[in-house]
C-alpha cells in the first residue's frame, strides 16, 4: 500500500483495474479478499471460515466458500449466485452449501433459482429450499473453522443486513461488512464497527452529493470523516465507490488531518 505524505492513516491498495482483488489480514490467520465497486461487483472471502459476504461475481476463491452470507439482493451483490451455486455444488462435492440471506426476500430468491434456466444440475445436486436460509437483524450463523456471524441492522433502498463475523474465542469482530447503508446506523451505534477491518458503503465522494447518497440509501466521504473520531475499527475500509473513482478524486476530497484513529483504506485505484 502506499501511503502519501501528511496522511500516515491513509493508505491506499494497489489496485490496477476496477475489479482488481484487495487483501487485508485483520490477524495473523485470517485474511479478507474480495473486491467492492458500485454498480459492478461486490464480493468478499473470509477463507479462515468459508465464507463469503456477497457474491456479485464468482471466482475460485470465492466458489471454494461453504457459506454465503448476503446483504442485499441488489444484482451488483447476488450476480455471481448462479455460478457459485454451480462451481460450488460441483467442484466441492460434498461440502455444505448455504446462503443466508434477508428473511424478507428469501421466499422470492427460492422461487426464481426454482425456475432459472439450465440450473438442473444444481437442482438435483442440493435442496435450494433448504440451501437457502433467512436472517433478521440479531441473527447469529455457525461458521466453519470456529467462527460466527451475526446480522445487524442497516438502511439502505431495499430490505438488507450488515454482517459482524467474529472468531469464537474473541468478543471482538475481526470482520465487519456494513453492506449498502447510508451511516445513520452507524452514527445512532458507532459499536457496530468496532473490529479490526469495517468495510463500508462510501458510494459519494462529491461536494454536493450527500443528500443524493442519502436518498439512494447510500454513504458518503463527508459523512464517514465526520463519523470517524467516533469509530473504534483498526481499519476503516471505504468501499463500493464509483467506477473510475482514483486515489487523486480520494486526495482532493480527504482532509489533510484525519479525525480519529483508525486507518482509512479506500478501496481505489492508485490512478
Amino acid at each position: 500500500m502506499i501511503r502519501p505524505p501528511g496522511r500516515e492513516r491513509l493508505r491506499f491498495p494497489d489496485l490496477t483495474a476496477d475489479l482488481a482483488e484487495l487483501r487485508l489480514e485483520p490477524d495473523a490467520d485470517t485474511s479478507l479478499i474480495g473486491v467492492s465497486v458500485a454498480a459492478l461487483a461486490t464480493a468478499f472471502a473470509i477463507d479462515r471460515f468459508s465464507t463469503a459476504v456477497d457474491m456479485g461475481r464468482c471466482s475460485a476463491l470465492l466458489a471454494a466458500q461453504e457459506t454465503v452470507l448476503l446483504t442485499h439482493c441488489h444484482s451488483d451483490h447476488i450476480a455471481g449466485l448462479i455460478a457459485w451455486l454451480s462451481a460450488h455444488t460441483r467442484r466441492h462435492r460434498g461440502q455444505p452449501t448455504r446462503v443466508v440471506v434477508p428473511s424478507g426476500k428469501r421466499s422470492a430468491l427460492v422461487a426464481a433459482l426454482e425456475i432459472w434456466p439450465d440450473l438442473d444440475g444444481v437442482r438435483r445436486r442440493v435442496d435450494l429450499a433448504e440451501a437457502l436460509v433467512g436472517a433478521e437483524p440479531g441473527s447469529s450463523v455457525d461458521l466453519a473453522g470456529g467462527g460466527a456471524a451475526t446480522a445487524f441492522s442497516v438502511r439502505h433502498n431495499t430490505t438488507a443486513l450488515g454482517w459482524s463475523v467474529t472468531a469464537r474465542e474473541s468478543d471482538r469482530p475481526l470482520v465487519v461488512i456494513a453492506g449498502d447503508s447510508t451511516v445513520e446506523p452507524f452514527r445512532e451505534d458507532p459499536g457496530l464497527l468496532d473490529a479490526s477491518v469495517a468495510v463500508v458503503d462510501c458510494s459519494f465522494i462529491d461536494a454536493g452529493t450527500r443528500v443524493a447518497a442519502r436518498l439512494g440509501g447510500h454513504g458518503h466521504l463527508d459523512d464517514w470523516m465526520e463519523l470517524l473520531p467516533d469509530l473504534r475499527c483498526d481499519f476503516l475500509v471505504l468501499a463500493h465507490l464509483q467506477p473510475g473513482t482514483t486515489a487523486e478524486a480520494m486526495l482532493d476530497r480527504l482532509p489533510e488531518d484525519l479525525p480519529g484513529t483508525a486507518i482509512v483504506v479506500p478501496w481505489v485505484s492508485r490512478s
